[in-house]
């Protein structure tokens, strides 16, 4: 019998009838453990965000990205520079059409301002601020290499829009609005459909000594950044640091 999704086996039993498989989903004070079900529970803490950032290989689920357009949410993704418009399982010949379309979609009105406390406020400072909605990292393996380096993290930062009461309520003063991270998602687990029907695991964490480590890592990959549309094979960042 052929099963698509490896979630679905069962485990053979010479005395009785075939077992499903556990769920060993679980959770301690700080971590929340996801074998199961990884992209209703990742959409459901994407839903409770104002502010998601991320460092992913792929961003093809089309049910991930519909709730990342939801309401006025601000969305900063780095995905991988080479594949990214990679077929997902059950891909339509409208794939990449689709894709765009769902991109396009997503919304951002912070700037590398709005990031203080990591190197994104430094890059390019009398230049353009904004940052799109999802942009790409990486090189093109023209090569066809069996193995190539990528970025290939699979993290996503959750925060909050606090006010910085420090910052004067002046326009001249700059945004008060403050990025408040508060849980990272990481693992195994690429945000495809195909994903969703594999053996996968994420880890939900809030402790905000972990969660700072990813957000400042994700600051130095979007650092390294360039636009979905980019024009050179090798990694082409579209800021530095200075002017």
């Amino acid at each position: 019998m052929i099963i698509n999704n490896l979630n679905e086996l069962l485990i053979p039993d010479a005395d009785r009838k075939s077992q499903p498989l556990d769920n060993f989903n679980t959770q301690s004070d700080t971590t929340s453990v996801y074998f199961r079900d990884l992209e209703k529970h990742l959409v459901n803490h994407i839903k409770s965000a104002d502010i998601v950032l991320g460092a992913v290989a792929w961003l093809t689920s089309y049910s991930v990205l519909d709730a990342l357009a939801q309401d006025d949410k601000e969305v900063v993704f780095v995905i991988q520079k080479e594949d990214f418009l990679r077929p997902d399982i059950g891909a339509k010949n409208d794939f990449k059409e689709t894709l765009r379309k769902k991109h396009n979609k997503l919304k951002n009105s912070l700037t590398r301002y709005d990031f203080e406390g990591t190197i994104l406020p430094n890059m390019s400072y009398a230049g353009d601020p904004s940052i799109d909605p999802v942009t790409c990292v990486g090189n093109i393996n023209n090569a066809k290499a069996a193995a190539f380096p990528r970025m290939h993290n699979k993290f996503i930062i959750f925060a909050k829009k606090d006010i910085d009461y420090d910052v004067p309520d002046d326009p001249e003063s700059g945004s008060r609005m403050k990025i408040s991270p508060y849980a990272v998602w990481t693992g195994s687990f690429n945000i495809t459909k195909n994903a969703g029907m594999s053996f996968e695991n994420a880890l939900y964490i809030t402790d905000m000594t972990i969660v700072n480590a990813y957000y400042q890592e994700f600051s130095q990959i979007t650092a390294l950044s360039e636009s979905l549309n980019w024009f050179k094979d090798w990694v082409e960042p579209q800021w530095r640091i200075g002017t």
